[in-house]
């Protein structure tokens, strides 16, 4: 399994079980339940998000995710059971956390986290 920003492997930033794939629904004005409880559906699209949280990064790493993310849209390729995937996405609301300074300087973050939504 792979997963790539704009062209750029993110997969090695990834922690074991860090990647989530979702598919959800976008319901048109016609969507929700009649009178007798019947759900009336009217999906008008299907779009995908990944959720992904990775492993303890070094600050540089940290950079690099941030910089393929700052885009207002980026191009993401990733693989899943079914085969390779495409789409444009944009990512909002990443976080992470300082964890601490080696004693060879390098500062690591954890808990870095962002969504990849499609367009």
């Amino acid at each position: 399994m792979r997963v790539y920003i704009d062209g750029t492997d993110i997969t090695d930033f990834i922690k074991y079980q860090g990647l989530k794939v979702g598919r959800h629904d976008v319901d048109g004005p016609n969507a929700g339940r009649n009178i007798a409880g019947t759900m009336i559906r009217d999906r008008v699209a299907t779009k995908t998000r990944l959720d992904i949280t990775c492993r303890p990064l070094h600050t540089d790493e940290v950079a690099t995710i941030n910089n393929l993310i700052s885009a207002e849209y980026v191009t993401v390729q990733y693989e899943d059971p079914s085969g390779t995937k495409s789409f444009v996405a944009y990512s909002n609301n990443n976080s992470y956390e300082y964890c601490f300074q080696q004693r060879n300087g390098n500062e690591l973050w954890h808990n870095v986290s962002f969504p990849l939504v499609e367009q």
